[in-house]
C-alpha cells in the first residue's frame, strides 16, 4: 500500500514520538526536542494533511428538468498526472458515475443509468478541475454524489447534493356551469408539489377550493385546482408558488353578471324582430319593383311585334 505525504510525515512523527517516550520514561528527563516534537506533531501534521483537499459547493445545487447538471468540483493539481485518479459516484449507492485514471476516462464500471450522459473536461484536469456534466437531468439522478481525487500529493473527497425541480406549466382554465353553481378549474405541471392559494377580490384566502394530483414516472407532478361558488359574479385569483424552483404564478380570473335578465331578453328579441321585419319588407320592395320591370318589358315587346 503506497502512502501519501502527509501519511509518510505522520508515520515518522509517531516513531521519533515512541523512542523520545521510551528515553524519558528511563531517564526521567523531558527534553526540548521533544517538546518541539510534540508541536510538530499537533501543528506541521495536520498542514501537510491539509494541503491537498478537494473542493466542492456547501450549498444544494439546483437542476432544472431535462437540462444539463454540472457538478462543480476542484482539487489541488500535481503535474504529474501518471498517478491521478478521479472517481464520481453516488453516495446512496455508490454507483459508478464516472471514472478517469491512466489519462483517459475509464467508463467499464459506469452505471448503465449514466451511459452516454457523462462529461470530465479533459483541458481543465491538470489545472485542477474535475467538475462533472450530466445530461438530461432527471428526478431520479437527484442526490449525492462524491467527488473523489486522488493522486501524489494525496486524496480527498467532496459530496455535492444535486436538488431537481420542474417548472410548472401555463396553467389551463376551464369553467363548469350548472344550475347551482360555478366551477372554475385550472391544471397544470411541474414538480415538487406546490404550494396553491385561492384569493378573493380583497385579497382574502379562499380556504374552501378542491385539489386533485398525482405523480407521474417521468418526474412531473399533475395538479387540479378548482374553486366552486354559487355567485355568479365573480372576482378570484390562482396563486401558485414552486419555492424550489423560485417560480410563482397567479392567474385572475373575472365574471360579470347583469341581474336584469328579463328586460336584456326583450331588447334582444325586440332587435331580432326589427331585423327581420326590414328584410322582409325589403324583399317585398324589391319583388314588387322586379315586377313592374318585367311588365313594362312585356308590353314593350307586344307593341313591337304588331308594329
Amino acid at each position: 500500500m503506497r502512502l501519501s505525504r502527509s501519511g509518510v510525515v505522520c508515520a515518522v512523527c509517531f516513531l521519533h514520538l515512541i523512542m523520545y517516550v521510551h528515553v524519558a520514561v528511563f531517564t526521567g528527563e523531558w527534553r526540548k526536542d521533544m517538546i518541539m516534537l510534540l508541536i510538530q506533531l499537533f501543528w506541521i501534521v495536520p498542514h501537510f494533511a491539509a494541503s491537498f483537499t478537494v473542493e466542492v459547493p456547501s450549498s444544494p445545487v439546483l437542476v432544472v428538468r431535462g437540462e444539463t447538471a454540472f457538478l462543480p468540483c476542484e482539487f489541488v493539481p500535481d503535474h504529474n498526472l501518471t498517478h491521478l485518479v478521479i472517481t464520481w459516484q453516488r453516495q446512496e449507492d455508490i454507483r459508478v458515475v464516472h471514472s478517469y485514471y491512466y489519462q483517459r476516462d475509464q467508463l467499464d464500471r459506469q452505471s448503465s443509468d449514466y451511459l452516454n450522459r457523462t462529461k470530465l473536461n479533459h483541458k481543465l484536469i491538470a489545472k485542477g478541475i474535475a467538475s462533472l456534466s450530466i445530461t438530461n437531468f432527471g428526478l431520479k439522478d437527484a442526490g449525492k454524489y462524491q467527488c473523489i481525487v486522488s493522486n501524489t500529493k494525496g486524496t480527498d473527497r467532496g459530496v455535492v447534493q444535486l436538488v431537481y425541480a420542474a417548472l410548472y406549466s401555463e396553467p389551463r382554465l376551464s369553467i363548469h356551469l350548472n344550475s347551482k353553481d360555478v366551477t372554475i378549474q385550472y391544471e397544470t405541471e411541474g414538480y415538487p408539489k406546490p404550494e396553491v392559494m385561492w384569493l378573493g377580490s380583497g385579497g382574502q384566502n379562499l380556504s374552501d377550493h378542491q385539489e386533485v394530483s398525482s405523480t407521474s414516472d417521468e418526474g412531473l407532478y399533475f395538479l387540479r385546482s378548482s374553486y366552486v361558488t354559487q355567485n355568479p359574479a365573480f372576482n378570484v385569483t390562482f396563486t401558485l408558488k414552486n419555492p424550489v424552483a423560485h417560480q410563482e404564478l397567479q392567474r385572475n380570473v373575472i365574471i360579470s353578471y347583469d341581474g336584469n335578465t328579463s328586460s336584456n331578453t326583450s331588447v334582444v328579441l325586440l332587435s331580432i324582430l326589427c331585423t327581420i321585419l326590414l328584410c322582409s319588407t325589403g324583399v317585398l320592395f324589391w319583388r314588387h319593383w322586379h315586377g313592374k320591370c318585367l311588365s313594362r318589358a312585356l308590353l314593350d315587346t307586344s307593341t313591337a311585334l304588331r308594329s
